[in-house]
């Protein structure tokens, strides 16, 4: 049988990118498919080519630091040097970087929007040319699907002109694999770290960047520490891989005098074990694409709290996550008080049945599956 041939396109191999390969991709399956990925060689596309050892894919490295140029170029001259019967391309600039080659060799063209945009990117003349080319490019796209209902939203609310072709914007809400959540073995970390038993341990996963909002809980933690009679002492660990900002985030903690507050950990690249080892999971998102981490959390049965930003508020509506507002320490502050004084663990554990209804990713690979066949038939 000859397996359908399809690009995967990435730029940015991280965060919400590389959890839908390992989600989806491995779902899909390689029975009908064969794979061949192109992004550049980091140590981040090495830990995604693991997680995708058992397909039948192919890898084509990028320089480390290909510029977009770069990356247009090794695309294009793939695209017209092989056969394939479908592009997917992960974000934007791949989107960018395919476009030429998917329209010249008629190859169908499939876009999955891992962002959102926001205020300031489409500033003064500069925003407008981006803005209109953006949109350009966008409408020779055969399909752009989006992860999230806020997503989608926002790209109509961001690009106006895309309305004018907005059947080919689809919502597929991303998702998990759901069992490896539930049924991990829950992970020490008051024994591991040698932390007395009253520690009330608060989890950070994401990426050291102003989207995170770290800082916001930084300001909950230096709140929390002026408070007297606190009904157990407050740690926050972060897991997270080591970048530019990982040093300016500590010095600002020591300067603030919080660093025994704080913990900052190694990366754990697969985090079930960890998230059923925190007594609180903290998402003071600014902005989200879709909260791939608080399903893993509320899968895995742990109390979370997060923002009300676009993209995570949806994954958090009926649900018993905490919910405060963005880039406000003191409702963060507020909300891990009051999972401390009154833990919310049984109905977070309780509710790990529905949650795995609402989060399984075989659901979204699915109907992911299908647009690729359709795009692929012709």
């Amino acid at each position: 049988m000859n397996k359908h041939r399809i690009l995967l396109v990435v730029k940015h191999p991280v965060g919400g990118i590389r959890t839908f390969f390992r989600y989806v991709y491995t779902n899909i399956g390689s029975s009908q498919y064969h794979f061949t990925l192109v992004a550049p060689d980091l140590s981040e596309t090495r830990v995604l080519l693991n997680d995708l050892r058992e397909l039948d894919l192919e890898y084509i490295p990028a320089g480390p630091n290909a510029s977009n140029g770069e990356l247009f170029k090794l695309v294009t001259a793939i695209i017209r040097g092989q056969s394939f019967g479908l592009i997917h391309s992960h974000g934007f600039t791949s989107a960018a970087c395919s476009i030429v080659g998917a329209l010249s060799m008629q190859i169908p063209h499939l876009l999955t929007c891992h962002d959102v945009f926001t205020s300031g990117q489409f500033v003064g003349l500069n925003g407008f040319v981006k803005k209109s080319a953006l949109g350009a490019m966008l409408s020779m796209i055969d399909c752009i699907h989006c992860v999230s209902n806020d997503a989608r939203d926002n790209l109509l609310a961001y690009l106006p002109i895309v309305k004018f072709f907005k059947h080919k914007v689809v919502t597929i809400l991303h998702g998990i694999e759901v069992e490896p959540f539930m049924n991990a073995a829950r992970r020490d970390l008051k024994v591991e770290l040698g932390l007395p038993p009253d520690t009330f341990l608060i989890g950070f996963m994401g990426r050291f960047m102003a989207q995170k909002g770290f800082r916001y809980l930084v300001d909950a933690l230096e709140q929390l520490k002026r408070m007297d009679h606190l009904p157990r002492k407050p740690l926050l660990l972060t897991f997270s891989q080591p970048d530019g900002f990982i040093r300016e985030e500590q010095e600002q903690v020591k300067k603030r005098g919080l660093a025994d507050s704080f913990l900052f950990l190694p990366f754990v690249p697969n985090v079930a074990s960890t998230l059923k080892g925190l007594d609180i999971v903290a998402m003071p998102s600014l902005w989200e694409a879709c909260g791939l981490l608080a399903m893993e959390t509320m899968v895995a049965g742990t109390p979370i709290v997060g923002t009300n930003c676009v993209g995570l508020r949806e994954v958090l509506r009926n649900t018993p996550a905490y919910v405060v507002p963005a880039q406000h320490g003191r409702a963060l502050a507020d909300a891990l008080l009051m999972e401390m004084r009154n833990p919310t663990t049984v109905k977070a554990r309780e509710f790990t049945v529905e949650a795995s209804a609402r989060f399984d990713v075989k659901n979204s690979a699915a109907e992911i599956e299908k647009i690729m066949l359709k795009l692929l038939e012709r």
